[in-house]
């Protein structure tokens, strides 16, 4: 998969694209609903014979104009890359969400980008929105695009009769690798010494407090442990150690939320006490 990081001036420097398939969203969590919006533009690619590609953006709408929000993300960029490139996406176009983007208006990102990228289809969801404020929908990008392109709405997913969406799994964090289609998983720092954990990316999704199963997962380390949410990161089960005990990059894969357990230190400090009665 080729990644195109994108912004007004790449996109004047930016060879011409050859004829594409184009799928747009800003894919947070690339859950089932996201998904279901890329299989459907891959559909279309491999019946006309022409490459898909995805153009997403890297950072939320809401953390430009309200930087001091709460907003988690459920994927790092490079996260999103990964799932991306596992979907057998052939070009991503990684799109700067900046204050010039954020004010064109809907027929300067029509021709700028999907015209610029030589989108042949523009596959989006229902609920897609783009130009200044998001007051435009996909009933304006198919009147506004259809001289120079075909344009296809993907509906709704549901699950439970609910919209399967990035808010949705954020609010239920413990049901999202149902909703997500695999399982959710942070980047992250793992100091073996310390048995303590750091996001990579601060901003990341995690579950309500509590204490949740989860594998750690690195290049030449996979280890389950139990880890105890509060404001911070720590594991309170026994662990193998990794070959090196440097800190390592993991990635903290979540399982289930675990029945509330007695940490392995605390257990030894109360086996400490009792053996002094």
């Amino acid at each position: 998969m080729q990644v195109i990081n994108l912004d007004a001036h790449r996109l004047k420097m930016l060879a011409p694209q050859p004829p594409l398939v184009l799928a747009l969203g800003f894919f947070d969590g690339v859950h089932q609903g996201h998904q279901r919006v890329i299989q459907t533009a891959k559909r279309i690619a491999k019946q006309r014979d022409l490459p898909l590609a995805v153009m997403t953006f890297n950072r939320h709408a809401s953390q430009l104009f309200k930087s001091q929000t709460t907003f988690r993300y459920l994927n790092t960029v490079a996260q999103k890359s990964q799932h991306m490139a596992a979907l057998q996406v052939d070009r991503l176009y990684i799109t700067d969400f900046n204050h010039q983007f954020a004010g064109l208006t809907p027929t300067a990102f029509i021709k700028d980008y999907l015209v610029g990228l030589n989108a042949q289809v523009v596959v989006a969801g229902f609920d897609y929105t783009f130009g200044q404020g998001g007051a435009n929908g996909m009933r304006e990008l198919a009147e506004l695009g259809a001289p120079y392109f075909e344009t296809v709405t993907v509906d709704r997913l549901a699950n439970q009769q609910l919209k399967v969406s990035s808010t949705r799994i954020r609010g239920l964090i413990e049901q999202a690798n149902d909703l997500l289609g695999y399982t959710y998983a942070t980047q992250a720092t793992f100091d073996p010494l310390t048995r303590t954990i750091q996001l990579a990316n601060r901003q990341q999704q995690l579950p309500a407090a509590g204490d949740y199963r989860c594998w750690l997962v690195s290049a030449n380390y996979r280890q389950a442990v139990i880890l105890r949410v509060t404001t911070t990161l720590k594991i309170i089960s026994p662990y193998q150690l990794p070959p090196e005990t440097t800190v390592l990059d993991v990635d903290v894969q979540w399982q289930q939320r675990a029945l509330q357990v007695v940490s392995s230190v605390s257990a030894q400090h109360q086996q400490s006490q009792y053996s002094k009665a």
